[in-house]
């Protein structure tokens, strides 16, 4: 398949990113909703991007301390050099494409002055994030589900 666009998040992008996210997290019970999600965006808009219109897939990332995360629903980021990857959400018609792969491809290609991308893996996801040359980091995540791990990839 050939790779498609990645680009910035638009104020149109929003409504199906927010549909997106419902579908895949609620019925984790870890859904966040548009407000937080456009909250989040805006901490780091050069790290948050959108494929496909309508939209096919997002990434959210900001800047937050390496072995820590944010708290669900509470949007936040701190001077860091580690890039904290919030959320990586494709579509259920678009997974096993590879555009989950090509976000994550192009969110390391901007994490210029970044030494390390960091990001909580939900159940079942480890071995999508272990391709992409993520691996367990110590911290233990709270509030995303029993078998969340924190995981990390250096650049």
């Amino acid at each position: 398949m050939p790779e498609a666009t990645v680009r910035p998040i638009t104020a149109d992008d929003w409504e199906r990113i927010a549909e997106l996210e419902k579908a895949a997290y609620e019925p984790l019970g870890l859904a966040e909703g548009r407000s937080a999600l456009e909250a989040w965006g805006a901490l780091s808009p050069q790290t948050c991007f959108v494929v496909g219109l309508p939209v096919q897939a997002y990434v959210l990332a900001m800047p937050f301390p390496y072995g820590e995360y944010p708290a669900l629903g509470q949007p936040s980021a701190a001077s860091s050099d580690n890039l904290h990857l919030h959320d990586l959400c494709v579509a259920p018609e678009s997974r096993r494409t590879g555009l989950g792969q090509q976000l994550v491809g192009h969110l390391t290609a901007v994490a210029t002055g970044y030494r390390r991308i960091s990001l909580i893996a939900l159940s079942g996801t480890s071995s999508f994030w272990s391709a992409q040359g993520f691996g367990p980091a110590p911290a233990v995540p709270v509030g995303y589900g029993d078998d969340a791990r924190y995981l990390t990839k250096v650049l």
